[in-house]
């Protein structure tokens, strides 16, 4: 961890404890900006300086809350979607890490100036420290995964160096009092290293935003089950290896030479206690009272741990089939209203020439006014391409890194889409294939600025259904049909039909119409998966609506 000074800001004397604590309790988190300015003027300010270190130990424990409430808000600027780093909002990310990172970094300057005092002044306050400054470190690499960019260079490795430091102090284990910390309210050096450990096995590239606050809580909270070992794996398969010498974090045991493992990591407490914990919310226990948190909602909270359970349990991935690696391209168009147009050669619209409605899958209305009719004589390629640029469809060509028989992972070096995780996008491996349906899995921005992003393609070639609700209770309301999808079942795949309709509409049991060529109902039974813009939806299918007149 580089503790180089930094320039000194003017008007405050540093050196002085009272007057670093008047600086902190002038701060109004009200205004977040002038918040942040003067927490980086006092947190750069003491770094230059040479506080006492009990004094300057005293001002960073202080200011802990405010700094965890300011950069708590800071950071919701750039948590909803993946942040290109070229984008408006990266200057906010390099200042939460910049803040995070300087109080780490003051921390250490605690350490140095009581050992060069040499009066044994922070002898006791080793474990807080070391623990402090792990911590810290590891929330500023959180900041990396919250806005789905690349890890830079050497912070795993410092990380690593951080933790044997603790060792070597021999404090590694040494539980100090944190009240940020919500489910125990203290937490070792350990525990802080393996909950930063634990983020990035649960793939955090992956997540929601939402599903990305709870990992980083739940990583707090299941870390002390978790054993780090000296040595390699020996006869348990349930380890994950480490090398401190290394720019990243964990690897399953059959993925890393054991010659060069010096350490591993034994989740096999934890399996059994995630077991615990699923079976207790099963039975209906409250997710706050075991500790998850206020906030986490049922089903998406025990969907979520279930999950977690091979990664975290088992040191495993859970990959059901293995990847190729792959040169070539396949294009990729963001918006499923596009993807309906290449499918079908035409703008969707309303069964029966009613009028055109584009309210469907985030597809905003001023981009679609350009509509016009198309043709209903069959277009070659070229002619297709031509007509959706005006309509505002595209297919942006992205590189494929590998493959593997459920999806693509892909790279994109320009191109302006914004993409969401779990977002339902339409990807055509090549101009001789229809366009296939897909879910984005996971979306990462690199540091030259390329996004890269796993896709899971679904099965069989889609159909486009026009589908609306039927409600029983508003029948002489007509409601306007929205875009949907049909995905045909692949006996090969052991996969059964299932139907693309708009994000919220599952309700087990409700019924929508199909609108194909012979009308139709579907009723809901399951709901297979939800995305950022779509449910897909198993279904029984019933009797056909009879007539326009009849139809809800």
């Amino acid at each position: 961890m580089n503790l180089m000074p930094l320039k000194a800001p003017a008007n405050i004397d540093f050196n002085q404890p009272a007057q670093c604590q008047a600086l902190l309790r002038r701060i109004s988190v009200t205004d977040l900006e002038e918040a942040g300015r003067t927490l980086i003027q006092l947190l750069e300010g003491m770094a230059v300086a040479s506080p006492p270190p009990l004094a300057q130990l005293q001002v960073l424990e202080e200011a802990r809350q405010t700094i965890d409430y300011v950069l708590g808000e800071v950071s919701k600027r750039y948590a909803s979607r993946p942040l290109p780093p070229s984008s408006h909002e990266e200057e906010t990310l390099r200042q939460v890490v910049r803040l995070w990172s300087l109080m780490a970094t003051n921390y250490g300057f605690v350490a140095q100036r009581g050992t060069l005092a040499g009066d044994g002044s922070v002898d006791d306050k080793r474990a807080l420290i070391a623990q402090r400054r792990i911590r810290y470190h590891a929330l500023a690499m959180t900041e990396y995964f919250r806005a789905r960019q690349e890890m830079p260079e050497n912070l795993w490795l410092d990380l690593h160096q951080l933790f044997a430091s603790a060792e070597r102090s021999g404090v590694a284990s040494t539980r100090v009092p944190d009240a940020l910390n919500e489910t125990w309210g203290a937490q070792s050096p350990l525990e802080a290293y393996v909950a930063l450990l634990l983020t990035d096995a649960a793939s955090p590239y992956s997540r929601t935003p939402r599903e990305f606050l709870w990992v980083v809580r739940w990583a707090q909270r299941f870390a002390p089950y978790c054993t780090l070992h000296t040595g390699g794996v020996g006869t348990n398969t349930n380890l994950y290896l480490l090398e401190p010498d290394s720019d990243h974090g964990l690897r399953p045991a059959g993925t890393v030479d054991p010659a060069a493992v010096v350490r591993s990591l034994d989740t096999t407490k934890l399996a059994s206690h995630i077991q615990a914990v699923v079976s207790q919310l099963k039975s209906g226990v409250s997710a706050a009272s075991l500790g998850l948190g206020d906030d986490c909602v049922q089903p998406a909270c025990a969907r979520l741990i279930v999950s977690l359970y091979r990664p975290w349990g088992l040191a495993s991935s859970g990959r059901k089939f293995p990847r190729k690696l792959l040169h070539g391209q396949v294009e990729v168009c963001a918006d499923p209203v596009g993807v309906a147009y290449f499918l079908t050669g035409k703008a969707f619209e309303q069964p029966e020439d009613e009028q055109i409605h584009y309210n469907d899958f985030t597809r905003t209305e001023a981009m679609l006014a350009l509509g016009e009719r198309v043709e209903q004589a069959e277009m070659t390629d070229a002619q297709l391409t031509e007509h959706a640029l005006k309509l505002g469809y595209v297919l942006e060509p992205w590189d494929v890194l590998d493959q593997s028989v459920a999806g693509f992972r892909l790279m994109r070096a320009q191109g302006e889409s914004r993409l969401d995780h779990r977002q339902l996008i339409g990807v055509r491996p090549n101009a001789q294939e229809r366009i296939l349906l897909a879910e984005i899995s996971w979306l990462q921005y690199l540091q030259n600025g390329a996004l890269c992003c796993g896709i899971s393609l679904m099965p069989g070639p889609p159909t486009v259904q026009p589908v609306r609700l039927i409600d029983p209770q508003r029948k002489s309301l007509r409601e306007r049909f929205k875009l949907g999808f049909l995905i045909p079942g692949v006996a090969a795949l052991k996969t059964e039909p299932s139907l693309i309709v708009p994000a919220g509409w599952y309700v087990s049991d409700r019924r929508v119409e199909v609108r194909a060529e012979t009308p139709w109902v579907a009723r809901m039974i399951k709901l297979i998966a939800r995305g950022a813009n779509f449910d897909r939806v198993s279904f029984v299918r019933e009797d056909a609506v009879a007539s326009p007149e009849s139809a809800p």
